[in-house]
Order: C-alpha cells, then sequence, then structure tokens
C-alpha cells in the first residue's frame, strides 16, 4: 500500500496481489457440489429463484423510465 496524491488529493494506492492459491475448503465445496449435481448453470438457477422467491421486484432501475412492466420481467424470466 501507498499513500500518495492525485489531482491534489490524497490517494491510496493498493498494487495488486498475485494469484492466490484456492482455499481447501472451497476446492471440497466445489468438489461436493460437482459430485452431487454435476455441472449446474448459474442462469438456471437464478431463474429458478427467481420463479420461487419473486426476488426480482426487489430491484429497480436505475433509468429515467421503464419500458417493460416487471410482470413482462418475470415473464421473461421463467422461459
Amino acid at each position: 500500500m501507498k499513500i500518495t496524491r492525485k489531482k491534489g488529493e490524497p490517494w491510496i494506492s493498493v498494487p495488486p496481489l498475485g494469484k492466490q492459491e484456492e482455499p481447501a475448503g472451497l476446492r471440497a465445496l466445489k468438489a461436493e457440489i460437482s459430485r452431487r449435481w454435476g455441472l449446474i448453470d448459474l442462469l438456471d438457477v437464478l431463474k429458478d429463484v427467481a420463479h420461487v422467491t419473486d426476488y426480482a421486484t426487489a430491484f429497480t432501475s436505475a433509468a429515467s423510465r421503464t419500458v417493460t412492466e416487471p410482470a413482462v420481467v418475470q415473464m421473461g424470466l421463467a422461459t
């Protein structure tokens, strides 16, 4: 870590870390998930969770207006 100045203001510079060794616990978790379910498509998981919990309605648009109704978005997730 190095404290410098950028545009006259204090600036903290942190050099990037090198590649870290994967923790044994994470390696074991990945192996167990793979053993139980094989490959899992993350998009399919998100769609299923959206269908069951309706979590997508908790998000708001950053746009000044909404073109697509939330119900239409929810239907699109279900397909």
